[in-house]
């Protein structure tokens, strides 16, 4: 399955000059890996040991955009996550350190839509407005072994600042002072639901973000938060509260950024609160620096601890390429 998909990778890039001529096509992706040495807390309570990663950066996709005139496009768009590390994302049936399991590249958006003057309609295998207001956009280590999400300082998981979410019909209105996105996946009863409101001028930056899983389950999320620029700094900050059906956790995350010449120094901290009995906040930090000698390629290193689970020092380097 794995070949099969790179060969349409593959495919794509070589029929994109021909194709370009009846509309605009673009194969990109992403290539990273990282050397990251983790200390866990106590035993079993995280990872331990050197290891070599891709934490979910590289991948592969295909654009295509076509002008139907009178101010109105056509796009579609189908992206894969593949590991840069070894290429197999399913180990299961490999041997110790190989790569024969049942590979495959993972699918990330796939979607299909019109653009206007009205603003964008999708469908399919969609982003998340509440994954990508505030959360990931505001998280410079995002795919890295010092990011927020799933280490104490965002939430993970397609509801949260993980994966997309499948068989929906979503909106995102034009660009402007005020901004609005809207995702929904119709169900039997009440459907799958996604929003966001966001306000940007001036360097200044104010959002309120949900995630209602409808019918699926009783868990629902609301986030706020917002962003504030002037010269090299940059200074971010939300907060989740969560509703499982049984308890209400949440979530502070802070960031600071500064850049000076080809680097960002960032520092980031975050209070996670589980909302249950007997069980301690979890705590996380990350601090580090990103040099991009180009627009496409960055060197990155960095310190993160979750506490009571693991600690880790990274250095890494991504690839962009389209």
């Amino acid at each position: 399955m794995n070949k099969k998909l790179l060969a349409v990778a593959v495919s794509a890039a070589l029929v994109a000059p021909a194709a370009a001529m009846a509309g605009e096509v673009t194969v990109y992706g992403h290539a990273q890996v990282e050397v990251a040495s983790y200390s866990e807390d106590s035993p079993g309570s995280g990872k331990d040991g050197v290891a070599v990663e891709d934490n979910a950066r590289g991948r592969v996709g295909v654009k295509a955009s076509e002008d139907l005139g009178n101010g109105l496009k056509s796009f579609a768009q189908f992206e894969f996550k593949a590991d840069t590390t070894d290429n197999d994302t399913d180990k299961s049936s490999a041997a110790p350190g190989g790569t024969d399991g049942n590979a495959s590249l993972t699918g990330r958006v796939s979607q299909v839509g019109l653009k206007g003057g009205f603003g964008s309609v999708m469908l399919g295998n969609l982003k998340s407005p509440y994954k990508y207001t505030g959360g990931v956009k505001y998280d410079p280590f995002v795919t890295t072994s010092l990011q927020a999400r799933g280490n104490g300082g965002m939430t993970s998981g397609s509801k949260g600042h993980n994966g997309f979410v499948k068989n929906m019909v979503g909106y995102a209105s034009p660009k402007g002072p005020v901004t609005v996105g809207v995702i929904y996946g119709p169900t039997e009863n009440e459907g799958n639901f996604a929003a966001d409101v966001k306000y940007s001028a001036g360097g200044v930056e104010a959002f309120v973000a949900a995630y209602d899983d409808g019918d699926i389950s009783d868990y629902t999320a609301t986030k706020v938060g917002g962003q504030f620029k002037s010269g090299p700094h940059k200074i971010s900050g939300q907060y989740e509260m969560i509703d499982t059906g049984t308890n209400e956790p949440t979530v502070l995350f802070l960031g600071y950024q500064m850049k000076m010449g080809k680097n960002t120094f960032a520092l980031q901290y975050a209070d996670a609160d589980p909302d249950v009995n007997g069980v301690d906040n979890t705590t996380y930090v990350a601090l580090g620096v990103i040099h991009k000698f180009s627009k496409m390629t960055r060197l990155f290193a960095g310190y993160r601890d979750t506490s009571d689970i693991e600690s880790v020092v990274t250095v890494g380097l991504r690839k962009d390429f389209k």
